[in-house]
């Protein structure tokens, strides 16, 4: 019985981190959506004026390029504004934080099981199968699952816990944290970097174009 709580205690805990990670994941890549959107904006005004200083004369292959260039900065403007405001960032962040809350609140409850089954109090099986049901429907109250890169960023942070030891020793390497660590942390920016790189490419490209 008590192996059984200990095994739910772990698992609550572990999909709290995961989630709790999942939010963060989520609130960073609204920041980056927000941030990269009010970017883009002040760029496609940028663009217009930078063509009327720079290239005054219309038709020249500079005009014509910045002409190019600025649409397509509104196309993707608007691309990228459907794609994030439909995915709903903040608002499964939340989602993925609230529940989170109670998946540790839970982890608290079934910690106090494990001390009175130590103190020697009987506790009956119904007892237990109900904190085994209470932590499914809590999981299910979020339509939100977070992503096995949460749960190995979770994994890295608490690599050194017992629950993640095998021998004695972290299951898990330092490289494989390190590495963990990163690619969570990249996973909500290469889009941005991507289009970023693109829009600045094309930029630093006008540089070569005659301007006659």
């Amino acid at each position: 019985m008590k192996e059984f709580l200990a095994e739910l205690r772990t698992r609550a805990w572990r999909t709290a981190g995961a989630r709790y990670n999942a939010s963060r994941r989520l609130k960073m890549r609204e920041s980056l959506s927000t941030c990269s959107l009010a970017l883009l904006s002040a760029l496609s005004i940028a663009v217009a004026f930078i063509q009327k200083v720079y290239s005054s004369t219309p038709g020249t292959p500079l005009d014509n390029y910045l002409s190019s260039l600025a649409v397509g900065v509104g196309v993707l403007l608007l691309v990228v504004s459907l794609l994030e405001w439909g995915a709903g960032y903040g608002a499964r962040a939340e989602a993925l934080h609230r529940n989170a809350e109670l998946l540790t609140a839970f982890h608290t409850k079934v910690g106090m099981a494990i001390a009175l089954l130590d103190s020697g109090t009987p506790i009956s099986v119904e007892a237990v199968d109900k904190l085994r049901i209470e932590y499914d429907e809590i999981k299910e109250r979020c339509s939100t699952n977070h992503l096995p890169r949460d749960d190995e960023l979770f994994r890295a942070h608490r690599r050194s816990d017992d629950e993640f030891k095998r021998n004695g020793k972290p299951a898990m390497s330092t490289s494989r944290a390190l590495w963990n660590r990163l690619a969570w942390g990249l996973s909500e920016v290469w889009f941005f970097a991507v289009i970023w790189l693109l829009v600045v490419g094309s930029l630093v490209y006008s540089l070569w174009i005659p301007k006659i």
